[in-house]
């Protein structure tokens, strides 16, 4: 069995991403004025309002789950977990496979609806939630890690990516969100994994957002 196809899972999906939609006119002006504030020399994350939704659209939550499903990632770790969404996706695939997945959320408030989403969906024991800043909380991470989700602060995907890099498994891979949305912000993302010579194969997927997709070859 598909654990997305459960009823339960995709009505509790079906409800947050309508709720995701309807934050997105909120966001556009929200956007108007952090775009101001970049051009102005004022911006800081401070901007961004505390209970915005910051969601995955429905398929490329699909293509998260099939990736891990295919891979049998058995250790899967989410930078900037929000309420939930990504994670349901990702928690879904890693009960198919018999694996764990580690999210982060920076605010407590988002990690809390987090968890209660999860738990609801049957996932509870399936995903850990970890609060706080994610280059403490997942400083001693265990691996191997199989995928690795990025969908935070984009000013930290290559903080993060580094720092998890030695306990990535050859054959891992790294999902990162937003390449499209934040070009500026995650070019030294885009630089870092496609990188000649590296240890990174990349290509943004077409999504709306624009989704990384890099395979870690080794070290």
């Amino acid at each position: 069995m598909n654990t997305l196809d459960d009823p339960k899972i995709r009505d509790i999906l079906a409800r947050e991403h309508e709720l995701a939609e309807g934050d997105r006119a909120r966001m556009a002006g929200v956007r108007d004025k952090i775009n101001a504030a970049k051009a102005d020399g004022t911006f800081t994350n401070a901007l961004y309002p505390k209970d915005a939704y910051f969601a995955i659209e429905p398929a490329m939550g699909v293509f998260l789950n099939l990736c891990a499903r295919a891979m049998g990632a058995m250790h899967i770790v989410e930078f900037g977990s929000s309420f939930g969404i990504s994670t349901i996706y990702l928690a879904a695939a890693a009960k198919d496979t018999g694996g764990q997945v580690i999210g982060t959320e920076m605010e407590a408030s988002k990690a809390e609806k987090a968890r209660a989403n999860l738990a609801e969906a049957g996932l509870a024991d399936i995903a850990e939630i970890r609060v706080g800043d994610a280059l403490e909380t997942l400083k001693d991470l265990e691996g191997p890690v199989d995928l690795l989700f990025l969908d935070g602060w984009k000013d930290l995907y290559v903080p993060i990516a580094r720092m998890v890099e030695p306990k990535l498994r050859p054959g891992a891979l790294l999902l990162a969100d937003n390449l499209n949305t934040f070009p500026a912000e995650l070019k030294p993302y885009l630089e870092y994994t496609g990188a000649p010579g590296g240890p990174y194969r990349s290509v943004t997927l077409p999504f709306e957002s624009g989704l990384g997709y890099a395979l870690y070859s080794g070290g």
